[in-house]
């Protein structure tokens, strides 16, 4: 099984989400989709890689607040077991087509596949 498709059943396992391994254009509070950031190559053995679990959160400034304190939680506990997690963070995203996007980015690295 792929790192993305690990994620993202982990996401999947967390109440009220609904994730996918890879972007999707959903903008509804609960769409999860997986993105690798970077591979860090320490040595000739191998690679670090550096992921983020995107959570789209709703659009509402107080209401993204609430959820993002709900929900990270849990979201952050069912990747534990894939996923060294060394940040959450709520930030707005610009995509095309779509606009500005209220989304968390939960990232963390493991060993790259």
């Amino acid at each position: 099984m792929s790192t993305r498709t690990e994620l993202a059943t982990a996401a999947n396992g967390v109440e009220g989400l609904t994730a996918t391994p890879y972007f999707t254009s959903g903008t509804r509070a609960g769409t999860v989709w997986i993105r690798l950031d970077r591979i860090e190559f320490p040595d000739r053995f191998g690679g670090i890689a550096h992921w983020n679990v995107v959570l789209v959160l709703p659009q509402d400034q107080a209401e993204s607040e609430r959820y993002f304190e709900a929900t990270t939680p849990a979201l952050r506990e069912a990747l534990a077991d894939h996923l060294v997690v060394t940040s959450v963070t709520p930030q707005r995203l610009q995509l095309d087509g779509v606009g500005p996007l209220s989304v968390a980015f939960i990232n963390g690295h493991r060993e790259a596949d």
